[in-house]
């Protein structure tokens, strides 16, 4: 849930605006990379014609890189083997030429303590990819250990990917991306948005708050400063999809200010929250203040908190989640700036929550729709709860028992979510195409057979 004061989130991003003014190595402008021993243009591409990509080679004792006479669609490698933070400003691509940065020759650590501001971070750059699939068989080329942030993507950076990417042992987020609002009006809503950003197949595990802290919290509300109340970017076009987080202090993913084109789906999320700082930030999937869009094929389990937790837009469909052993509820949706027309949760597969199953705090959504899921509950009662008379709800053809096994999974315990032939699920479901829901998790076409199936997956 949304941390309720500010200036926690204030802390961590003055933390990083200071970021590494104890570094006393010189900066590196990549002007003349031929001539620097820290830099250096590979000797081959030098001599290449003008069309091919420039490429530069970065060293272990390089911590600034400064981009700005780098061409678009340039590659630059981080050479293998441990080095500390580094800091990547000015790198400006294209829409058609992004800049590349990537690990060459085996695996790249960078290592700093949880004290530092950060271990990885850019700074006003835009049309980028940060991408750890430089070595064959290696799956994550870049491990990034330790800083209060591990990768950071602020101070104005729009337009980029992270891939292939591990991060761990933070003292705050794992990887955040957002501008904070200041007294500088750039930083305003309408002045700058964060858009086309693809966060994927990336490692993020063992932090001290959120695994991906993406977008600011406080969409409606603002942040203060001391130029007053300032309200923060829009993010547009965002994906965040097929990472593994694992034991993250924080939410496993918190999305926030995503008002358009966000799509959170494919991730695996285990055991968030398990050292939270503050009460209720403790849930695995958090759609945010501000955030729209859709949140499909996750998989959360053992969440302290909610399992997922909706504080969106009201243009929000979840489908084809499988939530296990939350504490809280499997799903928690809650009403605050929503000027869209509803909460849509259909085709999900919810077990063993706590508190309920799917809890609507949403007396604001015009609509709450729930069909087609799978809701397990020791309490069958608990399973779709309204706060009050004022929650509006559509529930159809969902399932709910007091036993998983009924269900009829290949191999549940296994995580093989598979129907077998005799399941109750197949064939019971609403026709969900209207709502755009047209594959399982698994990626299966619906309906397989005569009828949609209930739940997350397709027989």
């Amino acid at each position: 849930m949304k941390n309720k004061n500010p200036w926690i989130r204030m802390i961590a991003g003055m933390l990083v605006i200071s970021s590494f003014t104890m570094c006393t190595k010189s900066t590196n402008q990549i002007e003349k990379p031929v001539n620097s021993s820290d830099l250096n243009t590979d000797a081959a591409t030098a001599q290449t014609t003008a069309v091919a990509a420039a490429t530069y080679t970065v060293q272990s004792a390089t911590w600034t890189i400064d981009g700005t006479a780098i061409p678009p669609g340039a590659v630059i490698y981080i050479t293998a083997g441990q080095r500390g933070a580094l800091l990547l400003k000015n790198i400006k691509g294209t829409a058609a030429k992004p800049i590349t940065i990537i690990n060459k020759g085996g695996k790249v650590t960078f290592s700093t303590t949880t004290t530092a501001s950060y271990a990885f971070k850019t700074q006003n750059c835009q049309y980028f990819r940060i991408v750890g699939s430089g070595t064959p068989g290696i799956t994550y080329g870049f491990n990034v250990n330790g800083g209060n942030i591990g990768m950071t993507m602020d101070d104005l950076s729009s337009d980029f990917e992270i891939a292939n990417v591990e991060v761990h042992n933070s003292g705050f987020a794992g990887i955040m991306a957002k501008t904070d609002p200041s007294c500088d009006p750039a930083t305003w809503r309408g002045h700058f948005t964060m858009k086309n950003v693809s966060i994927h197949d990336n490692y993020v595990h063992n932090t001290g708050g959120e695994g991906l802290y993406i977008g600011n919290s406080f969409y409606a509300e603002g942040v203060s400063t001391s130029c007053g109340t300032v309200l923060p970017h829009d993010v547009v076009n965002l994906k965040i999809c097929r990472n593994f987080l694992d034991a993250t202090g924080a939410e496993g993913i918190q999305v926030g200010s995503a008002i358009s084109g966000c799509e959170v789906f494919n991730n695996v999320v285990k055991n968030p929250g398990v050292s939270p700082f503050e009460a209720y930030q403790n849930n695995g999937i958090q759609i945010g203040e501000g955030t729209g869009g859709k949140c499909y094929n996750n998989l959360v389990m053992g969440a302290p908190g909610n399992g997922i937790i909706v504080l969106g837009l009201g243009d929000n469909l979840l489908y084809n989640n499988l939530v296990l052993n939350s504490k809280g509820y499997g799903i928690f949706a809650d009403s605050r700036y929503t000027p869209g027309p509803h909460f849509q949760f259909i085709n999900n597969t919810i077990v063993a929550s706590a508190l309920g199953g799917i809890k609507l705090d949403s007396e604001l959504i015009p609509m709450n729709t729930v069909i087609n899921n799978v809701i397990i509950q020791s309490v069958t009662s608990l399973a779709i709860i309204r706060k009050s008379t004022s929650v509006k709800l559509t529930s159809l053809n969902n399932y709910i028992g007091s036993n998983v096994s009924a269900c009829q999974f290949v191999n549940y315990s296994g995580q093989n979510f598979h129907l077998l032939s005799s399941s109750p699920l197949i064939n019971k479901g609403a026709n969900v195409l209207a709502y755009g829901v047209s594959a399982d998790y698994y990626g299966k076409l619906r309906p397989s057979g005569a009828a949609f199936d209930i739940g997350a997956t397709e027989y």
